[in-house]
């Protein structure tokens, strides 16, 4: 899937999105600090749902009950996590492949390799 996020007209000044994406952050590293903002701000007021995450609510027979803003948020934040990391270890089983593959073929190559990153 793929979402077009470049700056339009009704986006206000091109020129100024673009450079605050390049210089500032993506829009999920903005959206990312945000909701971790709220979802703070949230826990020290006591709005947050103590007893269970929002996902479990989501999944549990209280599905059937709108969840409220906050709780919609942390579902949010909870799957945003689980791409995440995912993607980190789909990332790292790829690497260990690489890696394995290039023992295999030159094993000096391969532990010249693994030393720049220790």
């Amino acid at each position: 899937m793929s979402q077009d996020i470049s700056a339009g007209p009704y986006q206000g000044v091109p020129e100024i999105e673009v450079a605050v994406i390049k210089e500032v952050g993506s829009f999920g590293q903005q959206l990312g600090i945000i909701s971790e903002a709220v979802r703070e701000l949230a826990e020290k007021v006591g709005a947050m749902p103590p007893a269970k995450s929002a996902h479990e609510l989501a999944k549990s027979g209280e599905a059937s009950r709108e969840l409220t803003p906050l709780e919609k948020l942390d579902v949010l934040i909870e799957r945003v996590d689980r791409v995440k990391a995912a993607y980190h270890e789909s990332v790292e089983r790829d690497a260990i492949r690489a890696l394995e593959r290039l023992h295999r073929v030159d094993p000096g190559a391969s532990s010249k390799l693994a030393a720049r990153f220790r």
